[in-house]
């Protein structure tokens, strides 16, 4: 029994010692933050450029409790500063202990013209929950700039920021000088499409503020907004710019869509219709606090918000004790500073008595769930059945946008099938709808089931067995070796043969070549001769010219064969004109008259006839073998001389 009683004894010390280590975490993370406190300072407080500074942390532990979770210190930067602790971990800190640290940190011109430096401590604690949590305990300390600065804050404001054909869109400049100089002759210059004109800025003191505005007036299509300013410090010539990155300002082009759609077309009198207005944004102008009235309903909806580009949609439920027609009206205000009104197309919904309801169900069926060809036939059945309680009249079948059959009368519960046959071109989605007024004078419209019709493929028809037949077996006998000698020797003759036959083909032709061109040659020699002859022949002589060959050549030529050879005694030589006068004179005698003298010339001599150049001598020789003869000799000296 004491040994049980010691045993329960163990067991709830545990659960309390478990209980304990549970809540342990959380509250040393309450002590944590209780107790832990983190200081900070620098040294010099002010600089004049960036530089280096000396930088002291304090770490205190004012709680109860020691702090035994490990504690890191970053800079401003973010970097882990290894050199506070134990390579950049501290821990334990005890109750009531304190740990400095002291550091270098080299400071930029931003941290300057922010005037603080923090540092942060890290620690891990654990929540109620379990969970790891970090926390960070930042410490500050200032720094002041005591250094010129000179820093101008251009800030840009586009109204609107969409601008209407018929519209003027404002630039407004905000110029603050941020530094501690003045600036002077501060220019602002807007993108030329927009201004042309320059506006200035006399100066500014440190802290102060001026504005420049720019207009455009009547766009006609995208403006951009892109400035550059120009400043001095106060006393420098040197001119410093700010550049203000381009922005666009599009021409407005709206594009507002909407439409009011209900679930049902037609309620009994006491059912709620469920009422959903669509706006869709196509445009690139937004919209914003918009309202959306009814005459009956008032103010439907409030304060909505219209994005370019995007599709807002918006539902009501409404109880019809009565056939209701809405009239939704839309009061916009956009950004381009322009409200208007927009009137939804209206909206009816019919309220019926019991009974009163035109109600009709179409089924839809078809032959075949798919073509296999294109065009495909097909035929489609539909059943039209009445379902209310008054008769359906002048019923339109419709399909495609086309009506294809109008029943006449439905009575109550009657059903009614139209068939009709068609060739699809494709496959798709078919539905057929019927229309037709009820009671209340409405168009109603009624939609069938869809049906899918698919295409496949006709399936191709088995192919027969091809029956191989095999090649027959080829057997091949060797050559004997002596049969392929004598067969190499054969086809060396041939081409032997075959050479020698055209060779001598070739020598046959050239005899012949040679042959004719030597009968070619001597006719060309023959005509070549005959051409010098015709050139004598056919030459004229002057015979009062002196002669023109020595003479050597002339007695040469005018001494006939067997002549006497110098120093003989010549016989003498009739000139062709004595012989003439002689003749005369002969034939005169018989005649009494005396016959005058010729006349004297004045070279002495008597007058002469004129004759051949080739005289003939005393000898009677013929006129045509004496002029002959010297021809043939000097047609032999230029044949001669020619070979």
């Amino acid at each position: 029994m004491n040994a049980l009683i010691a045993h329960k004894r163990r067991a709830a010390v545990i659960i309390v010692a478990l209980t304990v280590l549970l809540l342990l975490p959380g509250a040393f993370a309450a002590s944590v933050e209780a107790g832990l406190t983190f200081t900070l300072s620098v040294e010099p407080s002010s600089l004049t450029a960036p530089g280096t500074v000396t930088v002291s942390a304090r770490v205190s532990n004012a709680g109860e409790e020691d702090i035994t979770v490990p504690l890191s210190l970053k800079d401003p930067d973010g970097r882990l500063v290894t050199s506070f602790g134990d390579g950049g971990s501290l821990f334990p800190l005890k109750s009531g202990q304190s740990m400095p640290w002291q550091g270098q940190y080299q400071v930029s011109q931003a941290q300057l013209d922010e005037g603080k430096l923090v540092y942060t401590l890290n620690y891990n604690k654990t929540d109620a929950q379990g969970n790891i949590v970090e926390h960070n305990l930042p410490a500050t300390a200032e720094i002041a700039f005591a250094g010129e600065r000179v820093a101008l804050k251009v800030t840009r404001t586009i109204t609107p920021e969409v601008v209407r054909r018929t519209g003027e869109v404002t630039i407004l400049y905000d110029l603050v000088n941020q530094g501690n100089v003045p600036l002077t002759n501060i220019q602002v210059r807007e993108n030329r499409l927009i201004s042309t004109r320059i506006q200035t800025v006399a100066s500014l003191a440190p802290g102060e503020s001026g504005q420049v505005t720019f207009s455009k007036k009547s766009p006609t299509a995208d403006l951009t907004s892109s400035a550059q300013v120009t400043y001095r410090q106060e006393g420098e010539r040197t001119t410093q710019q700010v550049t203000i990155a381009p922005v666009q300002i599009p021409l407005a082009r709206p594009a507002l869509n909407y439409t009011l759609t209900s679930d049902k077309q037609q309620v009994n009198i006491g059912e709620t219709a469920t009422l959903t207005l669509t706006l869709r944004n196509a445009g690139n102008i937004s919209y914003s606090n918009v309202t959306v009235t009814d005459p009956l309903l008032g103010e439907v909806f409030s304060n909505l918000t219209i994005p370019a580009g995007q599709t807002v949609e918006r539902t009501k439920e409404v109880t019809l004790n009565e056939t209701t027609t809405f009239k939704f009206t839309l009061n916009l205000q956009d950004n381009t500073g322009v409200t208007q009104q927009e009137v939804v197309p209206d909206l009816k919904v019919s309220a019926y008595a019991e009974g009163q309801m035109l109600r009709l169900n179409l089924i839809l069926t078809a032959s075949r769930d798919s073509i296999s060809e294109i065009p495909g036939d097909i035929t489609f059945d539909l059943v039209v059945t009445n379902d209310s309680n008054n008769e359906a009249k002048s019923i339109r079948i419709v399909h495609g946008g086309q009506d294809i059959y109008t029943i006449n009368v439905l009575a109550p519960g009657q059903s009614m099938t139209v068939s009709r046959d068609y060739k699809l071109s494709q496959a798709g989605k078919f539905r057929f709808s019927a229309v037709a007024t009820d009671v209340q004078d409405t168009q109603m419209t009624f939609e069938s089931n869809t049906l899918d019709i698919a295409y496949v493929a006709p399936t191709v028809a088995p192919t027969r067995e091809v029956v191989v037949t095999p090649d027959p077996l080829v057997t091949l006998t060797p050559v004997p070796q002596d049969f392929a000698q004598d067969s190499a020797s054969a086809g060396a003759r041939n081409a032997l043969f075959i050479a020698s036959l055209a060779v001598g083909v070739l020598f046959g032709l050239s005899l012949i070549l040679f042959a004719i061109s030597s009968v070619a040659r001597a006719r060309a020699r023959a005509k070549s001769n005959a051409a010098y002859d015709s050139f004598e022949v056919s030459g004229t002589r002057d015979y009062t010219a002196p002669p023109t060959e020595t003479p050597a050549e002339t007695a040469a030529e005018a001494t006939p064969e067997g002549a006497k050879e110098p120093g003989e005694a010549a016989e003498p030589i009739t000139l062709p004109h004595e012989k003439y006068l002689a003749q005369k004179g002969e034939a005169a005698k018989g005649d009494t008259a005396p016959v005058a003298p010729p006349p004297a010339s004045d070279d002495g001599g008597s007058s002469y006839r004129l004759t051949r150049e080739d005289s003939q001598p005393a000898g009677k020789l013929d006129d045509s073998d004496a002029d002959s003869e010297p021809r043939k000799r000097r047609a032999t000296r230029r044949k001669d001389g020619d070979e």
